[in-house]
């Protein structure tokens, strides 16, 4: 057959081992039997069907392989040389306030817009004045009912930059940001340990110094903050494993639009005088007029009061006044102790406000008092023998109380682990500490003792001015605040925050057309007619003059009024059946109390 003729005239291949001569594209037989085995079968084989010899197109393979390779190692190894000697870098862990400033910075940039790998975020919506306008149906005018279904849909999502490494230029430099993450065992508060993820990000730029990444990093956070400088940011103690690590132990759980001091239903006088004795407490100045004179560098303030009359809300109020991040502490929480909480006081900023609420509450109370021996006539002492009865019985008395509250109370935190955070040895300097209280009188001498509370501060029912200063704020139209700010990037001024908004048009009234829905509610009236500001402080007069002073707090008055946010009339007409309904409330529930003290007592 023609094929076994052509097979037969086909030259023969020199097999393994055998040195041949060939071309730079022609590699040695053996060479290429050594990373193909059983190369020369095949390549007779193809030779002998198709009739072509695939050890030239093998050959230029294997040499542009090569070359590749070569040229791939002697760029990593030149890469690497060049970054250990001639770049620097800057490493941010996830649990630091700056991860998130650099983030959010990323995210408005081109490397998060053209980037071939992206992390896609949910957004989301910010409630303030700002934006109301671009939501659409956002007119609460019409009576319309609102379908909060699609508007989720209407929020963009965020991107960022995904794990591994991006590039990017800015301001002419050109920078390496790598993200990535790792796992690390870390204890958990049970006393076990887990697998956590732990994310880093590490900037780095040409050039042996770190100066333009802090620039960068600087230029992060000034964005971060000239965007959250009409805002107060919410911290509380960190989870007990994030603690356990040694890490920042506090976390931000809230961002919230800084509270305009106008708004706290406060005296004026009492106002101007907290302001004052902070703003120059905070002063630059004072650290240095505190250590001449070898005085702690601390202010302390209680507010005590009823519930409701807005303690809280001064100390969030402060904390916008001043653009200070406020740090809440529950003295209640069952893992935090005495270690964790002098760890907190010593992790907090230079400059900030402490809050801890409802102090009374968290089992710092004074301890009871012996009872004072008084004198009796001799006819009336009692003899040995029931003296010794009375002691025995009052001392298992003293200690079932003393058992039932170690059993009830599960924090670890005494009254002298509290003091010696407040104003130990070791204590932080330069804070805002702020306790609330509803009942002063229960709490040791020794934690509102001068020195470590400084200022109190009475909150009472509210008054005839402060009932009347609700009502024409609750009926008065959004005002716009500029925001004044001075070389820090916040507002400073105690006045301007002191001196209360008086628009022209402020209030609103409605024309008393309800519509009813199928299911016979009520929707909001559909028109509503502006009131002169001389026609809203005559109602707000009005209002005052029929609610009892020093009988309702501002906060039932201002729940009252949120019923009827956009009726004052109504609200005018309304308030004595709503004062006669809540005193009638009250009544009862003085009575069951009084009832139940009996029946204990019996």
């Amino acid at each position: 057959m023609s094929f076994g003729r052509n097979f037969q005239s086909l030259p023969t291949i020199a097999p393994a081992g055998v040195n041949t001569t060939g071309s730079i594209t022609q590699l040695p037989a053996n060479i290429l039997e050594a990373f193909i085995p059983g190369y020369s079968i095949i390549s007779r084989f193809l030779l002998e069907a198709l009739g072509f010899d695939v050890t030239v197109v093998v050959s230029v393979c294997f040499l542009i392989f090569g070359l590749a390779t070569s040229i791939q190692y002697l760029w990593n190894n030149a890469y690497a040389y060049f970054k250990t000697y001639f770049m620097s870098f800057i490493s941010i862990e996830s649990d630091d306030d700056i991860y998130e400033h650099v983030m959010d910075w990323l995210g408005e940039q081109q490397v998060s817009q053209k980037s071939q790998s992206l992390m896609a975020r949910t957004g989301h919506y910010s409630w303030d004045a700002d934006n109301v306008d671009d939501v659409e149906g956002a007119d609460e005018g019409d009576g319309t009912l609102l379908n909060f279904s699609n508007w989720d849909a209407k929020i963009p999502p965020k991107f960022q930059p995904y794990f591994g490494m991006h590039r990017f230029w800015h301001e002419g430099r050109y920078f390496e940001l790598k993200r990535e993450t790792k796992q690390m065992m870390v204890t958990s508060g049970w006393g076990g340990s887990m697998l956590r993820d732990e994310e880093t990000i590490r900037l780095t730029c040409i050039g042996r110094s770190t100066q333009p990444i802090k620039d960068l990093i600087k230029e992060c956070q000034d964005r971060y903050f000239d965007k959250k400088s009409s805002r107060t940011i919410v911290r509380r103690p960190a989870t007990k494993e994030l603690r356990s690590r040694g890490r920042n132990p506090w976390t931000k759980v809230a961002t919230r639009p800084s509270r305009p001091m106008d708004t706290v239903v406060l005296e004026h006088d009492q106002k101007e005088h907290v302001l004052a004795d902070i703003n120059e407490y905070l002063h630059p100045a004072s650290p240095r007029w505190y250590a001449n004179r070898g005085i702690p560098y601390r202010r302390g303030y209680l507010f005590h009061g009823p519930p409701g009359t807005g303690k809280t809300s001064l100390s969030f109020a402060i904390a916008g006044v001043f653009g200070l991040d406020i740090y809440c502490i529950s003295l209640l929480e069952p893992t935090l102790t005495e270690e964790d909480l002098g760890l907190l006081f010593n992790n907090l900023p230079r400059r900030c406000v402490v809050l801890l609420e409802d102090i009374d509450s968290a089992g710092l109370i004074r301890r009871d008092q012996p009872a004072e021996t008084a004198e009796q006539p001799a006819a009336e002492k009692k003899d040995d023998n029931s003296q010794i009865g009375a002691e025995i019985a009052k001392a298992i008395k003293s200690a079932s109380k003393d058992n039932d509250k170690g059993k009830n109370n599960t924090q670890g935190i005494s009254l002298s682990g509290l003091l010696n955070a407040i104003d130990g040895v070791a204590s932080h300097e330069g804070r805002v500490l702020v306790m609330t209280t509803n009942h002063p009188d229960k709490l040791d001498e020794a934690l509102i003792r001068p020195g470590r509370v400084d200022m109190k501060v009475v909150f009472k029912m509210a008054s005839s001015t402060q009932i009347s200063k609700i009502f024409h704020r609750m009926y008065s139209a959004d005002a716009i605040r500029a925001n004044t700010k001075t070389a820090n990037g916040h507002a400073h001024s105690v006045q301007n925050h002191l001196t209360s908004i008086q628009p022209k048009v402020v209030g609103r009234m409605t024309n008393g057309d309800i519509k009813k829905l199928p299911n016979g509610t009520h929707t909001p009236p559909s028109k509503e007619k502006l009131i002169s500001e001389s026609e809203l402080l005559e109602i707000a007069e009005q209002f005052a003059k029929l609610v009892p002073q020093d009988t309702f707090t501002p906060a039932e008055i201002q729940g009252f009024l949120l019923t009827r946010k956009k009726e004052p009339r109504r609200a005018l007409e309304e308030i004595v059946d709503w004062i006669e309904k809540s005193r009638e409330t009250k009544a009862a529930k003085s009575k069951g109390w009084s009832a139940g003290s009996d029946d204990k007592s019996s």
